[in-house]
C-alpha cells in the first residue's frame, strides 16, 4: 500500500515518474499533428482540472491558486508551442534549464544569495545549449521553438519559485487543483477559433490527451506526493534531472531524432549544469524551492 511505501520502492516511484514525464515531449510532439497548440491544452487542462473535482474549494487557495496557474499556463503553452517547432530532444534539454534559472530567479525576487555553484551551473549549460544549437560557427541551428522553450525554462522557474514561497498556505490538494481551473479557461479563450477542429481529431489524439491529463499529471502528482515522504528532497532533485535523458531516449526510439555528436557533447553539458545546480553540502541543504523539476 503507498502509505507504507518503502525507500526503495519510492526510489523506483520517483525513477519511474521521470520516464512518464520523459514520454510527454514524444506524446505532445506527435499529437500537433492533429491538435493545435491551445487545443490540446485546453483539452488537457480541463480533463485535469475534472480529475480534482472531489478536492473541496479552499479561500487561502484562491489567489495563490490563481496566480500558479498563469504561470503554470504560460510554461505549458511557450513549451507546447515550441514543441512545434523544434525537436522532442532539444525541448526536453532546453526546458531542463529551469533547474539553473531557478536559484536565479529567487535571488532577484526574493532577494535570497546566489551560490557560486548556480553560476558555475549556468556557465555550463550556455556553453551546451551552444554546442546543441551552433552548426559550422553559426546559429543555424538555432530556431523560434528554440526560443519558445527557454520561456518554458523561466516560466517553470518563477512558478517553482512562487510555489516554494506559498506551499504552506493552503492545502496541497487545493492548491494542486484549483490551479488548473484558471488554466483551463484561459486556454479554451486561446482556442476558441481551432474549435470546429475537435470533429475531425482522431481517436489517438484524444487518447494522447487522456494520457497527459490522467497519466502524466493526475496519477504522477499522487504518485509523487507518497514517494517524496520517504524520499528526500534532495535524492528526489537529482532523480528528476533525467527527464531529458528519458526524453530524448524516447524521441530517438519513436521519432528518430538524432542530437548528433556535437548535439550529445552539449546534451551532456546541459545535463552536467543540472547536476552542478542541484547538488549542494548537506549542511546547506536548505533550499527556497520545493524538489520538483515539473509543473503539475
Amino acid at each position: 500500500m503507498m502509505h507504507v511505501m518503502s525507500f526503495p520502492v519510492g526510489i523506483a516511484v520517483l525513477v519511474g515518474i521521470t520516464m512518464v514525464w520523459g514520454t510527454t515531449f514524444v506524446v505532445v510532439k506527435e499529437a500537433l499533428d492533429v491538435l493545435p497548440v491551445p487545443l490540446l491544452l485546453a483539452l488537457r487542462f480541463s480533463l485535469t482540472a475534472a480529475l480534482f473535482l472531489w478536492v473541496p474549494f479552499h479561500k487561502a487557495a484562491l489567489k495563490p491558486a490563481m496566480i500558479l496557474g498563469l504561470l503554470a499556463l504560460a510554461g505549458f503553452g511557450t513549451q507546447t508551442l515550441g514543441l512545434s517547432l523544434t525537436t522532442a530532444s532539444k525541448a526536453a534539454f532546453i526546458t531542463g534549464l529551469s533547474v539553473v534559472l531557478t536559484p536565479m530567479v529567487s535571488a532577484v525576487w526574493l532577494r535570497t544569495n546566489v551560490p557560486a555553484r548556480a553560476w558555475l551551473a549556468a556557465l555550463v549549460a550556455v556553453a551546451g545549449l551552444g554546442l546543441m544549437t551552433l552548426r559550422g560557427g553559426e546559429a543555424q541551428g538555432v530556431n523560434g521553438g528554440d526560443l519558445w522553450v527557454l520561456g518554458t525554462a523561466l516560466a517553470y522557474a518563477l512558478y517553482i519559485v512562487y510555489l516554494g514561497r506559498v506551499a504552506g498556505d493552503a492545502p496541497a490538494l487545493a492548491l494542486a487543483g484549483m490551479q488548473h481551473i484558471p488554466m483551463a479557461a484561459l486556454a479554451w479563450l486561446w482556442a476558441l477559433p481551432h474549435v470546429d477542429v475537435l470533429a475531425t481529431v482522431p481517436l489517438d489524439a484524444y487518447l494522447a490527451v487522456a494520457y497527459l491529463a490522467v497519466i502524466a499529471t493526475g496519477l504522477i502528482a499522487v504518485l509523487q506526493t507518497y514517494a517524496q515522504r520517504v524520499v528526500p528532497a534532495h535524492l528526489a532533485a537529482l532523480i528528476f534531472v533525467l527527464e531529458p535523458v528519458f526524453a530524448s531516449i524516447f524521441a530517438f526510439l519513436l521519432l528518430g531524432e538524432r542530437l548528433g555528436p556535437l548535439g550529445l557533447t552539449g546534451a551532456g553539458l546541459v545535463l552536467l549544469a543540472m547536476l552542478i545546480a542541484e547538488l549542494r553540502p548537506k549542511r546547506r541543504a536548505r533550499t527556497p524551492r520545493p524538489a520538483t523539476s515539473k509543473v503539475p
